[in-house]
């Protein structure tokens, strides 16, 4: 902090040294002349770049033709409440929001910020989207008018109070006199409940005047007609006028709600969001900074306005520069270490860049890009070890959350790259580990074209792949030139290199994406298989390709900071859909019944639910297995730290291809020990549930938690979420084999009429009482259903050990699989499936927890491993497969196996921006057959220790396994140790050396080979 304290001083005091310097400049710090020429020559020579140019003025059209007083005028200052929500109060009793004044909570299904203000055809004004109803119901535009004060702003105390009434009851003696009036601090309703219609409007209105000025401010960069930056920059000397003393606390302490992140801090918009709007307010001031010089109109209309009002002396462009360096960028500086500007990391270091550049003034310019990496102030290399994965994710949940500090990074290197007189950082080259940020969420994406919808993110069923942005993927070979980001760029891009790359401030503005093309040409589509993300935490199987394929995507990541306490919940991707879909985003990110109780915990995930308590919150589980191959994949989580107090909390997962059925089926063994309580929730896509083998009897009353207990109740006697379950139907003596079939109902993500898409599920375990019942995902995100079908499958005892045992097969038109058993011995040490499908094939599944132990089953099939696949067809064996074993066998068919690799680490690489290499005591194969397998490190942190192998090579009696440009170190120890000679000394890893390891391995074979 001294230190921070220290350099704010110094730089105010350089900067009132060098006002004079400071004006002088002609051009941004990153919007130099070479850029701004090569963008306007560009639209000379390209079609494309002239369109872009005209639709940029054509934006830019209902701006230009404001008035300078109105656009002036537009600006609002401190004393202008807002707020972004009408209803939401973070101190009132009762229900925290209420929704439309007229018809209530019906607007929330328009989203979480439902009005959209049409700020020029209806000023002052919201409309309900909902019941079309408008509010406030007075001339708030006579009143702002009447309550302007000597600087130009609005002063509440000094308006018209005759001004206030109901415009459609003008009489005083009407009851309906006053209602719906607001005088910029709400209409308080009968209950003593304020709606903030005026408060909600401003904060749309400060988003219109930052969309307004960054179309003027590119009008101007495209164009070089100074009218343009003219109006631009009566924006910005306004904004600047009334920035410093903007200070969103003191609605904040109201009760009143923001993106403050629940500390009351900010300016014009909570502290999280205020990032956002003053990066644009300097990056436009940036752009049209070379169009202020000899802008005498300008300056002309300035000294008019500093001659109305009491705002000091203008009327000259240093005048001008020195309001906007100071108003803004100065004050936006000291707001950032005072954390008035913070929000998710990467935004602060951000804002700091695009002001520091905006200012260029130097060596101020340069101390505040220091303050990027500083310990004590942005940290960047802090955070690249601490909060940064090997996938190139955050510590955040949620995929938004998750990817968006890469992202931010990235503007920040592309700032810093753009800026030649800063030389001191290159994130890119500092930090190789960040690299891996610009292919994660290509990887994450099944089969390319679905990203699950994780924790706070997305909506029920949606899906998109837009995470997976070609043109961010380009920017990442821009960087680096690895042809791996340039043959993702182009799959994701549809497999072409159109517009990946372009530059239109460059002189060869698509050089990049002739560089792509030539390499994605050659490369050719994306590869058919799954991922292991262990850093983010995200185990991906795929058959198939696209819309036709198959992939089951499990999420075993962050349960923290944006994230549900759902670790280990899966979904199913089949036919374009999510058919056990995530609730996504929740009604509201606040603790409200509806968050904490239901969509953001744990019993409405696909998952066990112990204790009736859901999970703790974690970093993530721990990979034991994970092997994707074609037509076979299976992977193998530890979730124990979820829930500390049992003796396993374990999911194994298949799937598995069909075959001649073009389908694949999953399965799923879920094994918990300890506890007294165990419930298994699933389900399905929304739509009719039928089944086979349940005798249901419907609760007439109540929900799940109880015959008297409402829908959506707060937990208070009874488990979270029991209360959301609701249409209940139980069977208190259930069989240990029945079948539920899900009909996606149509209008499912945009399913039609006559798809007559199912998920089928057959469940191989007994348990004490089955229930069937609905569960509502949020109603306020447009597209969501109705209503979800769950199943909730009970066992209960002392010191309880389950294994639910379950086989999803999701089909078109009719089924695939005509019965499903276990052939087992029942004791659920091992478990083995008969799986017979229609067309005559019978697939044997065998999983045995205990390689050591010999597994015998009836029919002659023994297997010395833990996974064994077999598929007969017409009484033959065409197809095997172990892994991890010695030796499968069914008849005259026998396999053998080398056995998984087990080792110890010797050696790691402790350099924290180094390449991740470890020695292993084992003598393992440099002809690339272990490559792509994954090293599972047997460690004690809270971090997943696997790691993909991308080389081994022999080093004396050790072999050296590469695992890329990643890091093992995770965080810094504290207190930090003293003179030692290690330089590594203070760093934490994520295992230590002398750790065991194993790599597994696996045989199979065809008899189409």
């Amino acid at each position: 902090m001294q230190r921070i304290v220290f350099l704010s001083l110094g730089i105010l005091v350089l900067s009132a040294l060098s006002i004079n310097v400071h004006a002088q400049r002609q051009y941004g710090g990153f919007y130099t002349r070479e850029k701004i020429n090569n963008l306007q020559n560009n639209t000379q020579k390209h079609d494309w770049a002239r369109e872009l140019k005209d639709i940029t003025v054509k934006k830019a059209e209902p701006w230009i033709s404001m008035s300078d007083d109105y656009l002036w005028e537009m600006v609002p200052g401190q004393n202008t409440p807002r707020c972004i929500d009408v209803t939401l109060d973070r101190v009132a009793k009762g229900p925290k929001l209420l929704g439309c004044l007229k018809c209530g909570m019906e607007v929330l299904k328009y989203g979480n910020y439902p009005y959209n203000p049409e700020f020029e055809d209806k000023p002052w004004k919201l409309t309900c989207p909902s019941c079309k109803s408008v509010f406030p119901t007075n001339d708030f535009g006579k009143f702002y008018t009447s309550a302007i004060d000597e600087r130009g702003q609005f002063d509440a105390t000094k308006g018209d109070k005759s001004l206030l009434f109901n415009e459609a009851h003008p009489d005083p003696s009407d009851p309906m006199h006053k209602y719906g009036v607001d005088d910029g601090f709400g209409y308080i309703d009968q209950n003593g409940r304020s709606h903030k219609f005026i408060g909600y409007y401003v904060w749309k209105k400060w988003d219109y005047i930052s969309s307004g000025l960054s179309i003027l401010a590119d009008a101007y960069l495209y164009s070089g007609d100074k009218k343009y930056a003219r109006k631009a920059a009566i924006l910005l000397d306004r904004i600047a006028d009334v920035y410093p003393e903007m200070d969103w606390k003191p609605y904040g302490d109201k009760g009143w709600y923001h993106s403050d992140g629940g500390i009351y801090m900010g300016k014009i918009h909570g502290s999280i969001w205020e990032t956002s709007i003053v990066t644009s307010f300097a990056d436009s001031y940036d752009k049209i900074l070379s169009g202020t010089v000899n802008n005498t109109e300008l300056y002309s209309f300035l000294k008019k306005q500093s001659q109305k009002y009491s705002i000091g002396e203008k009327g000259n462009r240093e005048l001008f520069i020195n309001n906007v360096d100071n108003g803004l960028l100065r004050t936006a500086y000291k707001a950032i270490l005072s954390k008035q500007i913070r929000g998710n990391q990467g935004m602060q270091q951000l804002t700091m860049a695009t002001c520091a550049l905006a200012l260029d003034s130097q060596p101020e310019t340069n101390l505040w890009l220091d303050w990027i990496f500083a310990a004590n102030g942005g940290n960047i290399p802090g955070l690249m070890i601490t909060t940064f994965d090997r996938d190139g994710t955050s510590n955040e949940g949620a995929p938004g959350y998750a990817l968006m500090w890469g992202r931010l990074v990235t503007q920040v290197a592309e700032r810093l790259q753009g800026y030649p007189a800063y030389t001191k950082h290159n994130i890119i080259k500092e930090f190789p580990q960040f690299n891996t940020t610009f292919l994660v969420a290509y990887r994450m994406a099944a089969l390319g074209i679905a990203i699950p919808n994780m924790g706070d993110s997305g909506s029920t069923g949606t899906v998109s792949n837009a995470y997976a942005d070609p043109k961010f993927i380009a920017k990442g070979y821009a960087f680096t030139k690895d042809p791996e980001f340039a043959k993702a760029a182009y799959n994701a891009n549809n497999n072409s290199a159109d517009k990946l790359g372009r530059d239109l401030f460059s002189a060869d503005p698509d050089a990049i994406s002739k560089e792509i093309q030539k390499i994605g040409e050659k490369a050719g589509i994306r590869a058919e298989g799954g991922y292991l993300l262990s850093g983010l935490g995200l185990a991906l199987l795929e058959n198939g390709r696209g819309n036709t394929g198959v992939a089951i995507a499990n999420n075993y990541g962050r349960t923290i900071m944006h994230a549900h306490p759902d670790l280990m919940n899966f979904d199913l991707f089949a036919f374009g859909k999510w058919l056990a879909p995530d609730h996504g985003y929740p009604e509201f990110a606040t603790n409200i019944p509806s968050n904490r109780d239901w969509t953001g915990s744990t019993v409405s995930h696909n998952l066990v639910f112990v204790n009736q308590k859901p999970q703790k919150e974690i970093w993530g589980g721990h990979t034991k297995l994970f092997k994707q191959l074609k037509g076979f994949g299976v992977f193998e989580i530890d979730g124990k730290k979820a829930y500390p107090d049992l003796k396993e909390y374990q999911r194994t997962m298949f799937l598995i291809d069909a075959g001649a059925d073009s389908n694949a089926y999953a399965i799923d063994i879920f094994k918990v020990s300890g506890g007294q309580d165990h419930l298994y929730s699933f389900h399905g896509p929304p739509g009719e549930i039928s089944n086979n083998g349940l005798h249901l009897t419907a609760q007439k009353t109540g929900t799940y938690a109880g015959q008297n207990i409402e829908k959506g109740l707060a937990a208070n006697g009874f488990p979270q979420g029991y209360s959301f379950f609701y249409n209940v139907k139980r069977d208190l003596k259930p069989p240990a084999n029945s079948m539920l079939d899900w009909k996606v109902e149509t209008g499912y993500r945009g399913l039609k009429a006559g798809e007559n898409i199912h998920l089928r599920m057959y469940s191989l375990t007994q348990s004490d009482d089955i229930a069937l019942a609905d569960g509502d995902p949020p109603q306020n995100k447009p597209g969501n259903p109705k209503t979800l079908g769950y199943v909730l499958m009970h066992r209960k005892g002392e010191n309880l050990n389950s294994t639910f045992v379950s086989v999803f097969e999701p089909y078109k038109e009719k089924p695939f699989i005509k019965s499903v058993k276990r052939i087992d011995n029942g004791d659920e040490s091992q478990i083995a499936l008969e799986i017979e499908h229609n067309n005559g094939s019978i697939d044997y599944v065998l999983y045995n927890p205990s390689t050591e132990k010999l597994m015998k089953l009836a029919d002659s099939i023994n297997m010395s491993g833990n996974i064994g696949f077999i598929r007969k067809q017409k009484g033959q064996v065409v197809k095997s497969l172990i892994i991890n074993g010695n030796s499968l066998s069914h008849g005259s068919m026998s396999l053998k196996s080398a056995g998984q690799i087990r080792g110890k680490i010797v050696k790691m690489n402790k350099n924290p921006s180094g390449s991740g290499w470890v020695l292993v005591d084992q003598i393992l194969p440099e002809n690339g057959s272990l490559n792509g397998e994954q090293l599972v490190i047997a460690n004690k942190g809270e971090r997943d220790a696997t790691y993909t192998i991308k080389s081994i090579k022999r080093e004396g009696k050790y072999s050296k396994i590469e695992c890329g440009p990643i890091t093992f170190a995770i965080g810094l120890k504290n207190p930090v140790a003293q003179n030692s000679k290690d330089p590594y000394a203070n760093y934490i890893y994520e295992f230590e050396e002398g750790d065991s390891f194993s790599i597994s391995a696996h045989n199979e074979w065809s008899s189409n080979k």
